[in-house]
């Protein structure tokens, strides 16, 4: 029988926002966020420090139900690592860089590992879905940017 199947996925997303914005937003975890992708999956926090944060997320696949833990170690200010367990293996590591005018760019790198080795994404596939959430995450990101200027000048 073959064992576990790692793969190393890779995408970057660039935010007209300074990197002190696009960290406290990206990793304010709320459990509303799922409205942005209009996600099914639902969380419920369990420890909020200034190091960490964990949750259990709840889903559906399909007609059963799934269960998992996530956490997250905060490396303030420009990274972050994120961990999974029990509905699958996903680590990822989040690091931030300042590119002037006020623009951030965002690296990430995450490791997935299936047991199934029909269910491994192919590079194309996992990029394609991974961009289209970091699109509209994005969206959002900089329009809370902008508020937030706005508020400021007021």
């Amino acid at each position: 029988m073959e064992g576990p199947i790692t793969k190393t996925y890779k995408i970057s997303r660039t935010f007209n926002a300074p990197s002190d914005f696009v960290f406290g937003w990206c990793t304010d975890y709320r459990e509303d966020d799922y409205k942005m992708t209009k996600s099914t999956a639902r969380r419920q926090f369990l420890d909020r420090t200034k190091d960490r944060v964990i949750w259990i997320v709840r889903y559906k696949e399909g007609k059963r139900k799934v269960e998992g833990v996530r956490a997250v170690w905060l490396k303030p200010p420009s990274s972050w690592h994120f961990d999974t367990c029990g509905d699958g293996r996903e680590v990822g590591d989040y690091t931030l860089s300042k590119l002037g005018r006020g623009r951030t760019r965002l690296d990430m790198v995450f490791q997935v590992t299936y047991d199934d080795p029909g269910a491994v994404e192919s590079s194309a596939e996992w990029t394609k879905r991974a961009n289209y959430n970091w699109s509209v995450y994005a969206k959002f990101l900089e329009k809370d940017y902008r508020e937030s200027k706005q508020k400021i000048s007021s």
